[in-house]
């Protein structure tokens, strides 16, 4: 019932069933927490996708890429559902709400399937960043078919992004899932969601730790070679056509950059806290207190820069006089 690395099995454990849930704890306050910015980061990702079908997909309008604004979309859509994966495998576990089920239940496979939702989108996170790249570098290059090629690139690459990760979790397949006791500085009852009995015993962190460093360095590439494509058509013809139009489209390619460097944070926060589990097993269950935090920055700092800094999420003078004269019409 007990492994040394990973903690105390809760499930079907004596020592737990006079366990009484106190709502009155620093993890019980310190789970919730997140909903303070997450609520507003959901308005803003629901904001941009009206402004993604409103502008982009009906109106067409050109300070708008729409392969790009769906990458973004699908990349904070990955980054909600990771958050709801990690919220109910750490958060809401480690405030000893969930306790005394725990206890009541067998190891189960349903155990197993809420701790894979966390891992699973975990590996999308860490690739749509290169994918944004990658199509936001096609109309620079090919500035005429741009949007036939990033098409393609959209229609093939979803899908390989979502089947990506399966590789990488097939070792879980014949393991259970349980409930583990959090060791200090987390007290008594308080738990989180993981497994036994995995192909082998294998783990999840050198898989995690592996791709975070593959796709960072990946991502750092394409965001090197984008960056040095975009500053030398600032001093060419070709520029002056395509990318210096109107002080919108410049707006916008500065707020794409913005938003695909703020993407990096992701992947350097997975490895900190990745890494201090790998090495040190004892000062990680300290750090567990601040990874979920960790983790919601590409949420939070990505969705928010985006949405503060395009242009298509503000509304020019010519939409408001418009807008007024048809007022006064009526």
């Amino acid at each position: 019932m007990y492994t040394s690395k990973l903690g105390l099995i809760v499930n079907l454990n004596s020592n737990y069933t006079d366990f009484q849930f106190n709502p009155f704890t620093v993890p019980a306050f310190v789970a919730f927490i997140p909903f303070i910015y997450m609520i507003p980061t959901c308005y803003a990702i629901l904001r941009i996708i009206q402004v993604y079908i409103q502008k982009g997909l009906r109106k067409n309008d050109e300070t708008i890429n729409q392969s790009v604004f769906l990458v973004i979309i699908l990349t904070q859509l990955s980054c909600l559902c990771f958050f709801i994966g990690d919220f109910i495998t750490l958060r809401f576990p480690s405030t000893g709400i969930m306790t005394s089920w725990c206890q009541q239940q067998e190891p189960s496979r349903f155990l197993t399937l809420i701790f894979l939702t966390q891992i699973f989108f975990g590996y999308p996170v860490m690739i749509y960043p290169v994918l944004l790249n990658v199509v936001r570098f096609v109309p620079i290059h090919y500035p005429l078919n741009h949007k036939k090629i990033n098409e393609k690139i959209i229609r093939y690459s979803i899908p390989f992004i979502h089947l990506y990760p399966f590789p990488f979790i097939s070792f879980m397949l014949p393991a259970i899932g349980v409930c583990r006791q959090l060791r200090g500085p987390y007290e008594f009852g308080s738990l989180y969601i993981h497994f036994t009995d995995s192909w082998h015993n294998v783990i999840n962190a050198p898989f995690l730790v592996l791709n975070s460093i593959i796709w960072l360095i990946i991502c750092l590439i394409t965001n090197y070679f984008l960056y040095r494509k975009i500053r030398n058509l600032k001093v060419s013809a070709r520029c002056q056509l395509h990318v210096n139009r109107n002080t919108n489209y410049q707006k916008a390619e500065v707020s794409l950059t913005l938003t695909a460097t703020s993407m990096i944070l992701a992947y350097i926060t997975n490895l900190v806290f990745l890494g201090n589990f790998l090495i040190d097993e004892q000062t990680a269950t300290y750090f567990a207190i601040f990874r979920p935090f960790g983790n919601d920055l590409e949420t939070c700092v990505v969705t928010w820069i985006f949405y503060l800094t395009h242009p298509a999420f503000r509304e020019n003078s010519e939409d408001r006089n418009s807008q007024e004269s048809r007022r006064q019409l009526l």
